[in-house]
């Protein structure tokens, strides 16, 4: 795969249009297409790629493997002894369905899985994601630091300032927009809006832990 080929297939990936892929990576759509006219992508747009979308690899772009799955990554790991690694907060339950939120024990246990950066472990409760997550998986999240950073079609973990926590797929943000539109991967569910100064924190899905 030449380099024109692999940035059609990441901004097929991220964003739809050479304009989204460009903002989302630091750079301008004339910048893109430059870089496919001449069929190269230069040492520092591989540095903005990188920095940008961590999950593709420097080997990849720069010919040396083929491009990783992208999204989060499956595991079957299900060890929650108290050891280092990132908490896992087994008794606050992230919701794939209908939930009420109460006052809750949020005393955590750890995960930790080498090589996997996350902030968080949360368990699923409820089957709006069916099939892709079921309920008493378990999610690994890390946080974005603002809206701009979702990537369409990917998996994230939406705060509420009234402490919701809803597991939805987002497929794509309109910065003109006062709200975000959230999605179930389970058919019976119907998408719905949330307002975007309602939401105090998103997360994104990086691993899922099977429950076998």
């Amino acid at each position: 795969m030449d380099a024109r080929e692999k940035l059609k297939t990441l901004i097929r990936e991220y964003g739809g249009t050479q304009k989204v892929f460009a903002s989302m990576i630091g750079t301008t759509q004339p910048t893109i297409a430059n870089w496919m006219a001449q069929n190269q992508i230069p040492d520092g747009g591989v540095a903005k790629i990188c920095q940008a979308l961590p999950e593709v690899s420097f080997e990849w772009l720069t010919g040396q493997e083929e491009m990783p799955r992208r999204g989060y990554q499956d595991t079957n790991y299900t060890s929650v002894a108290p050891m280092a690694g990132a908490a896992y907060y087994s008794r606050m339950p992230a919701s794939a369905g209908q939930l009420e939120m109460g006052d809750e024990d949020v005393t955590t246990e750890r995960i930790a899985i080498p090589g996997m950066e996350v902030d968080a472990y949360f368990p699923v409760v409820g089957n709006s994601m069916d099939p892709t997550i079921l309920s008493g998986d378990i999610v690994g999240i890390r946080k974005l630091d603002s809206f701009d950073r979702i990537r369409p079609n990917d998996i994230y973990l939406v705060f509420t300032r009234d402490n919701e926590r809803m597991l939805k797929r987002i497929k794509g943000v309109n910065g003109q927009s006062p709200t975000l539109t959230l999605y179930s991967d389970n058919p019976a569910y119907d998408p719905f809006d949330v307002l975007k100064e309602q939401i105090s924190a998103v997360y994104k899905a990086v691993c899922l832990i099977r429950n076998l």
